[in-house]
């Protein structure tokens, strides 16, 4: 299980709204507790995080996982007072109704409702469509009473997410808005503190740790982070989807369970040596797996670290995960955990120049 210190990052670094385009707040969440370690952080100029351990050897693994959640912008405000908000990142407007959100004003959170119409008022066959099939039929309350009110204090174009917090679960699962992909930004900033204080043996490979930006927008600040580190290896950390609250999805995306372990993707974006280096560190440390197939090129910045430059051997890695892009995401710490260990193991166990290229 995660320590009490983990367990405090974790629950502070899920609760920064950190939609894409604005996820500075988390990341320097990381690079305090990264720092607490000795590990020293900087941005670049797209607002990725970076960190090195081991500069200079002569192989670069760079493990990666984006910083951004989904959220929405402000686009409209009307006579009213009311705004309109629309998809920063893979937003299902039925998701929202009836939902409160917090917007980045100008003097602070401003809270704001997702209103609905009572269901007195609506004829039988309305009731159906109570939730909304775009945003610009969800108006955003935030209580002004005119147009002048709401833009004293809000601005177009202010970043805004669904207020959903922190929320234990039975046993080792919680609920929380965002842990797409604010768990694998923990557990890559997890897996460099343990391997700086806590190393078993030194390291034989350069560690980069990359906290990307705007995955959610198109994958865009893993192409620049990993046209900038040129990796041998990259490793991206992402959520994936458990199947198991939904039967009917494992047809295609396999039988993927919360707490059953670590999910390694398996197809031919994946580097099949480096899959099974990690097949074998979990066999070793005795933990589970869970392969998830994939034919093509997923939306996860594994594809952007293999194709920058002369390309990466990469490899993904990914928690599974309930109810994606829902304010009611939902992990098992226990997977958590597992991931942490197995990527602290592989990592640390990398020969200087692992074989990754096919025999000839």
């Amino acid at each position: 299980m995660l320590d009490k210190q983990a367990m405090g990052f974790l629950k502070a670094l899920v609760a920064c709204r950190a939609p894409s385009g604005f996820e500075q707040d988390g990341q320097r969440l990381m690079a305090r507790r990264l720092a607490g370690a000795g590990v020293a952080c900087a941005f670049d100029v797209h607002g990725n995080l970076h960190a090195v351990l081991n500069e200079g050897a002569p192989t670069k693994v760079m493990l990666e996982a984006h910083c951004d959640e989904i959220g929405f912008l402000v686009s409209y405000i009307d006579d009213s007072g009311f705004l309109y908000l629309i998809p920063n990142g893979g937003v299902t407007p039925q998701t929202v109704a009836g939902e409160r959100v917090v917007i980045q004003g100008r003097e602070g959170p401003v809270n704001g409702v997702f209103g609905v119409r009572p269901p007195h008022l609506m004829a039988p066959k309305e009731r159906d469509s109570v939730a909304p099939g775009d945003l610009a039929e969800a108006p955003v309350d935030i209580g002004a009473r005119s147009r002048a009110e709401a833009e004293g204090l809000v601005a177009l174009g202010a970043p805004a997410v669904v207020d959903a917090g922190w929320r234990p679960l039975a046993g080792s699962r919680v609920s929380c808005r965002g842990l797409d992909n604010r768990i694998g930004a923990f557990i890559a900033t997890e897996v460099v503190r343990r391997l700086a204080e806590e190393p078993l043996a030194p390291l034989n490979v350069a560690l980069h740790l990359v906290g990307s930006v705007q995955e959610e927008l198109g994958l865009v600040g893993g192409q620049t982070a990993a046209y900038a580190v040129a990796p041998d290896i990259g490793i991206c950390l992402d959520v994936g989807f458990a199947t198991d609250a939904t039967p009917a999805d494992r047809r295609k995306m396999g039988d993927v369970r919360l707490g059953g372990g670590p999910i390694l993707g398996v197809g031919p974006l994946y580097n099949p040596r480096l899959r099974a280096l990690l097949e074998a560190t979990a066999r070793l440390e005795e933990i589970p797996l869970q392969p998830q197939v994939r034919a093509r090129a997923s939306g996860n910045n594994a594809y952007s670290m293999r194709l920058q430059r002369g390309g990466a051997a990469v490899a993904l890695v990914s928690i599974p995960l309930r109810y994606m892009h829902s304010p009611v995401e939902v992990v098992d710490l226990d997977d958590v955990e597992r991931i942490i260990r197995l990527l602290c193991a592989f990592i640390g166990g990398l020969p200087a120049t692992p074989a990754l290229t096919p025999e000839l």
